[in-house]
């Protein structure tokens, strides 16, 4: 029986006590295995390699005002647990403008009020989780320029038999298209500085008049997203002198 709801005059129904279906099911100590180490081998240049390139490291603030509602009175927060996620994250081509697009998931962790007398509250653990959606454009400095590729269209004329005159019988022309790796970006870290503002309004515990419930709140949130900008470009690795334990794989000269 609930300790809060032992006074007969308490308001609370007693719970029935059942026996729980929770349990251990199986648990085995596992040994720990052998392992061998082994020194990762590459090739040396010259030569050239298309790798990850990062044109721009930024952290960009991310300022958010949100109004939520939860699905019952409230008595109290206990935990509240976030999370972001970019949904995009795009380089206008020959600008310096990033457009970033996501969303702050956020799980909120709330007790309710079931029951009450003159000395204590009692009530569930529920919880609410809301997406709270973020878009912005910021100006990036670039530390290596990104690389795009290029189209033109040009007309050909030729003479006619007389080689005096433009061929008006005949057109020729040229098309050209060069394309280039798309632009991404990579999510490096979060930072959320936050204050919760309740609202309460709703008297729901009928014994503690002082005590006040909300199912409205008001999150201000200043968060931090730190993303490199990368790009796949065709890099030339130097010649680089050997390591004595490659001499034999790679049959370098003294």
């Amino acid at each position: 029986m609930d300790e809060s709801c032992l006074s007969r005059d308490s308001g609370c129904r007693p719970r029935p006590i059942r026996e729980c279906d929770s349990r251990v099911i199986r648990s085995k100590v596992l040994g720990e295995c052998e392992n061998r180490d082994y020194n990762p081998e590459g090739i040396y240049g010259p030569l050239v390699a298309k790798v990850p390139v990062v044109l721009s490291d930024v952290k960009i603030q991310i300022d958010i005002e949100s109004d939520i509602r939860l699905q019952e009175p409230a008595f109290d927060i206990k935990d509240i647990d976030k999370k972001v996620c970019i949904t995009q994250c795009h380089l206008v081509p020959f600008t310096n403008k990033l457009f970033i697009a996501g969303f702050v998931e956020e799980n909120i962790q709330y007790s309710t009020v079931s029951c009450a007398n003159e000395t204590s509250i009692s009530g569930d653990i529920r919880h609410t989780t809301v997406k709270i959606p973020f878009r912005c454009v910021t100006k990036v400095k670039f530390d290596k320029n990104p690389m795009f590729g290029g189209s033109f269209e040009n007309e050909l004329n030729s003479l006619d038999s007389t080689m005096t005159c433009a061929n008006d019988e005949e057109e020729s022309r040229i098309h050209f298209k060069k394309f280039h790796e798309k632009i991404f970006c990579e999510l490096e870290s979060v930072k959320i500085l936050e204050s919760t503002l309740l609202d309460r309004d709703i008297n729901c515990t009928g014994r503690f008049d002082e005590e006040k419930c909300f199912t409205e709140l008001t999150e201000k949130m200043v968060v931090y997203v730190r993303i490199k900008v990368l790009q796949n470009q065709q890099v030339c690795v130097p010649k680089h002198h050997c390591h004595p334990s490659y001499k034999e794989s790679f049959k370098c000269k003294e």
